[in-house]
């Protein structure tokens, strides 16, 4: 038997994540085992073992690889966040990447609804992902003090409020497009596009949003 490349390595590596990703998708994270996984891509439980010592370790993995991926994504549509239309952007291209990205999407249906956290899970993955990288909340933080952004904010603004404003009006929004909530339709969904799940253009709703809520806080410009 050839001996497997790095690359191959890698290439595993993905498709038991991406395996991971469907099945705690349609089946929630406590309820897929590892063999499950193991099943599902063709290996053997101790194949993926091999990659991951448990499915803790599985899930941070998955985190991770779905964290980079979107910031590939965004950095494509963004190169670099220098000014606050560059946020604005940056913020609605997140919203694009749900749409668009089928990946992205799965993993976002998944976190909000067929995941099942413990206290102890819940910690262990901070754990992990802290050691990994800086955490979401304080690079969107990190931003608003570059100075052609600061500078266009009001005076006395508190920074952790408005970036807690923002996330959580994108995680509320994100979670009612991929619930498909009834009721919703703001006017923007047509017969010909079906990636408006939610009776709602994601895209479109997640920019007034932005532009809602920055208006609370930004210097009033010549």
């Amino acid at each position: 038997m050839a001996r497997k490349t790095k690359k191959d390595a890698l290439a595993t590596r993905e498709s038991v994540l991406l395996a991971a990703l469907d099945l705690f998708g349609e089946k929630g994270y406590s309820r897929t085992t590892l063999s499950d996984i193991a099943k599902r891509i063709g290996m053997t439980r101790g194949a993926v073992y091999w990659h991951f010592d448990n499915k803790p370790a599985l899930l941070v993995a998955l985190i991770e690889y779905v964290h980079v991926r979107r910031e590939q994504m965004t950095g494509m549509r963004v190169p670099d966040i220098l000014m606050l239309d560059d946020l604005r952007r940056a913020f609605i291209a997140h919203a694009r990447n749900v749409v668009e990205d089928s990946i992205t999407r799965k993993f976002e249906f998944f976190m909000n609804f067929q995941m099942e956290w413990s206290e102890e899970l819940l910690t262990e993955t901070h754990k992990q992902l802290n050691e990994i990288r800086q955490s979401p909340l304080a690079e969107f933080k990190r931003c608003f003090q570059i100075p052609a952004i600061a500078e266009r904010l009001r005076p006395g603004v508190d920074l952790d409020q408005l970036i807690v404003t923002l996330a959580s009006f994108w995680m509320g929004l994100c979670k009612m497009y991929l619930g498909r909530c009834p009721g919703l339709d703001f006017g923007h969904r047509t017969e010909s596009n079906p990636e408006l799940l939610g009776g709602f253009d994601l895209i479109h709703t997640v920019a007034a949003g932005f532009d809602l809520i920055m208006s609370a806080v930004l210097t009033e410009e010549n």
